[in-house]
């Protein structure tokens, strides 16, 4: 399915659900399930509602000159008016104006395996998206929103930037300026790191209460709760390096520099006995050219490596 067919999907679940909503007929428990399974899903029904709720105003809003009448809603069909909604450009006939709804279209940014893509959404954010990862931002009047759906993303805010909010999986975060990364693992955990700067923790629905991560910390954020801890210069360092087109590993086990190295590799590796795992080795490389760390393997651990099942096989 492609970026766009999945939106559309979605676009018309979202519709459904505000009909329903609307109607007093949606399942509450489900409709919060899936707008919490996926970011999408919760940043296409407040596009829709927004739409919704200026199309509305519109409609009851008297001409220019116009007697006053009666107030008879249309009976115009749920999915009709929804799908109106949608396109978020409203003109309006009274004094031939136009009004254009202040919520702009979201935009889509996704990176394959092995590409990196550093953009600015204004002159003062600059977002830096890693291998294999896709975002969406929107402007919200004044601040800007950010949903990470898969993947890496670094964000720079600069002093006067607008007032940024990060959604990614569990966590949704508030960032003021400063140097942050936010890593999606899995749907269910999140790695968020301070470099520099204020970032809080927003509660979640039946939540109370913001959480203010400090500088150099690393922020964990799981379905089986939080966890912080401070970074130092190592970690940054090591957790920023693929800003530079480069991993680097100071002890880790080889199974999980394979892991990070698959990352940005069209043909993975692959250890032919977890047992080699265990090997701990450092050195910085480029995640692009696994030529060097090959090598390394080879010449400091005697493990070799080999074109096999589709990878690259590494034995000894």
């Amino acid at each position: 399915m492609t970026t766009s067919e999945r939106q559309d999907r979605i676009e018309a679940e979202a519709a459904d659900w505000l009909a329903a909503l609307e109607t007093g007929q949606a399942d509450t428990a489900a409709f919060e399930g899936w707008r919490a399974r996926d970011p999408a899903h919760a940043i296409a029904m407040l596009r829709l509602a927004h739409a919704w709720q200026r199309l509305d105003r519109l409609r009851d809003a008297p001409s220019a000159g116009a007697t006053a009448q009666p107030q008879h809603r249309a009976a115009l069909p749920r999915r009709r008016a929804l799908a109106a909604a949608a396109g978020a450009v409203v003109a309006l006939a009274a004094g031939g104006g136009l009004l254009v709804a202040t919520q702009a279209a979201a935009q889509t940014v996704e990176t394959t395996v092995g590409e990196r893509r550093r953009f600015y959404i204004t002159p003062r954010i600059c977002l830096d998206l890693n291998t294999a990862s896709e975002l969406r931002w929107w402007r919200m009047g004044d601040a800007v929103e950010v949903s990470l759906l898969r993947g890496e993303v670094s964000l720079d805010l600069s002093p006067g930037a607008p007032r940024c909010t990060l959604d990614v999986g569990r966590a949704r975060l508030q960032i003021d300026r400063g140097h942050f990364i936010a890593r999606l693992r899995s749907a269910e955990t999140v790695d968020v790191v301070a470099i520099a700067g204020a970032v809080r923790l927003l509660p979640r629905r039946g939540e109370t209460g913001a959480t203010k991560i400090p500088e150099r910390a690393k922020l964990v954020v799981s379905a089986s709760g939080i966890a912080a801890h401070p970074v130092s210069d190592t970690e940054i360092r090591a957790l920023s390096a693929w800003q530079e087109g480069e991993l680097l590993f100071d002890g880790e086990p080889l199974s999980v520099a394979v892991t990070e190295f698959n990352r940005y590799l069209p043909t993975p590796m692959v250890l032919e006995r977890p047992a080699i795992g265990t090997v701990r080795l450092g050195g910085r490389f480029l995640t692009n050219d696994p030529t060097e760390f090959l090598k390394s393997l080879r010449l400091n651990f005697g493990i070799q490596s080999r074109s096999a099942h589709g990878g690259i096989e590494l034995y000894r």
